[in-house]
């Protein structure tokens, strides 16, 4: 049984507690929160009975759990990551991995220096049409990767939205990191090559706000194919979409639907004008369950792979970061 605990119990940690709690050998062991009153309630709303701390390191010290997840602000994530790896703490921990990549580095040394496993949320590859995506992949080959395209359009300043992630400082970009390895994480997840050539324009045009509303990323991988992302943070139909153009034929992954495209899984070939539907097997209601499961078989040693390590959300960082730079 792998006894896991939460650091941060915000909007986030309601879902990936309910995943934690469909695993049947993972128990939740405590609940840290600098509010207690809002560990509380996640512990009511989760029906869990376990100690709840003001303090994460004294829930370290007195809960000693086998793993944490960490779902705190992008700011906070170095200094509690660093506690943990001092305490022997195996860590999941929320995407970005940091708001630089020095922190990230940092962190990667830290995980080194005292033998701690840890691995990074990155929930979207585990969509349903996702992994539909990646069986289809796995059972044709529609010859070589062409280029990927990676679109979002969505309200990302909807009321309610945490505070901290409307601060520049605290989020550490806004949508731009945010989103921003959310997208280059899935592009990356199909295109299996290390980017070379990256460029990107971060934009800051939504009135009364000081973090960027959207951006537009292209880069080049090591295997010489092209990507290009683009995300919109306003109101209005949402779009949330990945082509891979292939040369026998073009893979669409739409995760939302609307009134001009379907949510799902759809492909085209070269002996086609036309696209056909692809079977999306799984549910999205499982996409949590689905990260965590890959997570806790990682850090309990029935795999020896992290599904996400950091090195990997590390480079998410940098390219975004080099993005900043310009």
């Amino acid at each position: 049984m792998m006894r896991v605990a939460m650091i941060g119990t915000g909007i986030i940690a309601k879902t990936n507690g309910s995943a934690l709690q469909a695993l049947p050998d993972v128990e939740i062991v405590a609940l840290s929160n600098r509010t207690t009153a809002k560990a509380e309630a996640l512990a009511a709303t989760l029906q869990l009975n376990c100690p709840i701390y003001g303090d994460y390191k004294a829930m370290l010290l007195e809960a000693k759990p086998d793993a944490v997840v960490i779902n705190l602000a992008h700011e906070l994530h170095p200094l509690c990551f660093a506690d943990c790896a001092r305490a022997g703490v195996s860590v999941m921990i929320e995407k970005p991995l940091a708001s630089t990549y020095a922190e990230c580095q940092q962190m990667m040394e830290l995980a080194e220096k005292y033998r701690i496993k840890a691995t990074v949320c990155q929930t979207q590859r585990y969509n349903a049409v996702y992994e539909a995506a990646t069986c289809f992949l796995n059972e044709h080959n529609p010859g070589r990767l062409l280029s990927i395209n990676d679109n979002i359009h969505i309200n990302y300043f909807w009321e309610g939205r945490p505070a901290w992630q409307l601060s520049q400082e605290q989020s550490g970009g806004g949508i731009a990191l945010n989103y921003g390895v959310h997208q280059l994480d899935r592009v990356h997840y199909f295109l299996r090559q290390r980017t070379v050539k990256f460029q990107a324009e971060y934009l800051v045009a939504k009135p009364g706000y000081e973090i960027y509303s959207s951006y537009t990323m292209m880069g080049v991988g090591d295997g010489g194919t092209p990507y290009a992302i683009t995300c919109t943070g306003y109101s209005g139909p949402t779009v949330n979409e990945t082509r891979l153009v292939f040369e026998q034929g073009i893979l669409q992954a739409n995760l939302v639907g609307n009134s001009i495209q379907p949510c799902g899984l759809f492909y085209g070939d070269h002996t086609s004008s036309d696209f056909v539907a692809i079977p999306v097997e799984l549910s999205n209601d499982q996409m949590y369950v689905r990260q965590f499961r890959s997570a806790i078989d990682y850090l309990s040693g029935k795999t020896d792979e992290a599904p996400v390590s950091l090195a990997w959300a590390a480079e998410m960082v940098r390219l975004v970061e080099s993005g900043f730079n310009r």
